[in-house]
């Protein structure tokens, strides 16, 4: 049965990755503020448009690498790798997207200009990943992790609540360990398959990613033990803070175990939807730490 084009349409959109986008609320959450209406109505309409954003984002980028995705085991399935939606239709939809994102912007209440440089800093940033940064390694990792710092600033912005040192150094850690976890499952479909999906792939090795995943793995988990036992944190939120430190490190070490052991798909937006272990450890630590701010 042919699938209806505006399923495929909205497959082009990629709406499983707008999860990535509640990265916007944790100055809210961290900053004790989740109960401001207004705040939290700031931060989810801004949210709002960074997915469609980053839908516009990802159809640039199925574009560009509809050749390459052909190559890939899973990605050839894709609506304009395997030929369903035609290049033409996808830059109009892509366009369409890019407008309502910008009308959705106009239609809220006016952002500051940090807000604005942010979005435009999103937009360029990703644009020069499809283009040519996702070719060099490391650097395509790193990439990938500051779309997650420039949306952790951009809640911060639209809640006009300071993004702290230790929240932006442990979402890009955080960041940086799944997208090179991703370029793990990248390596072994190439040595599966045979199939270059990507340069930079060829670039690493196994050993080389698993040590990469040890020393950030290590110092995510150190920073996250300083941040609960620092004077300034304790003072603000009470000193129980450290009770939630078993709970953050089972979730490093379960994502450990999916990568170096288990060896599955590591796409990040995929395990925190499908596996249950990781959702049980993040639900805990939520509660845990709602507990204790709130």
């Amino acid at each position: 049965m042919e699938t209806p084009r505006l399923l495929l349409l909205l497959r082009l959109a990629r709406p499983e990755q707008w999860v990535k986008n509640l990265v916007l609320f944790l100055p809210l959450f961290f900053g004790q503020a989740i109960a401001d209406p207004a705040r939290l109505c700031d931060t989810a309409h801004l949210a709002m448009v960074f997915c469609l954003v980053s839908s516009t984002v990802y159809l640039f980028n199925d574009l560009l690498d509809a050749p390459q995705d052909r190559q890939h085991p899973l990605k050839c399935h894709r609506p304009i790798a395997s030929g369903a939606v035609t290049p033409a239709a996808a830059a109009l939809f892509l366009l369409i997207l890019l407008l309502g994102a910008g009308a959705l912007l106009y239609a809220g209440r006016p952002v500051g200009p940090e807000v604005l440089l942010l979005l435009g800093g999103y937009l360029a940033l990703n644009a020069a990943y499809t283009l040519w940064l996702k070719q060099i390694p490391l650097v395509d990792a790193t990439v990938l992790a500051l779309g997650f710092v420039i949306r952790l600033h951009a809640g911060g912005y639209a809640a006009a609540i300071p993004v702290s040192h230790w929240l932006d150094i442990m979402v890009f850690l955080l960041a940086l360990l799944l997208a090179l976890g991703k370029r793990a499952d990248d390596l072994r479909n190439f040595r599966q398959t045979g199939r270059i999906s990507r340069k930079s792939v060829t670039r690493y090795t196994e050993g080389y990613l698993q040590a990469l995943l040890t020393i950030l793995s290590t110092l995510l988990a150190t920073l996250y033990i300083l941040y609960t036992l620092a004077p300034e944190v304790c003072q603000r939120s009470g000193d129980r803070m450290y009770c939630t430190i078993p709970i953050a490190l089972l979730g490093i070490m379960r994502y450990l175990q999916i990568i170096l052991v288990e060896k599955r798909n590591s796409n990040p937006t995929g395990l925190f939807l499908h596996d249950r272990f990781l959702q049980l450890t993040l639900a805990c630590w939520l509660l845990a730490f709602t507990l204790i701010l709130y």
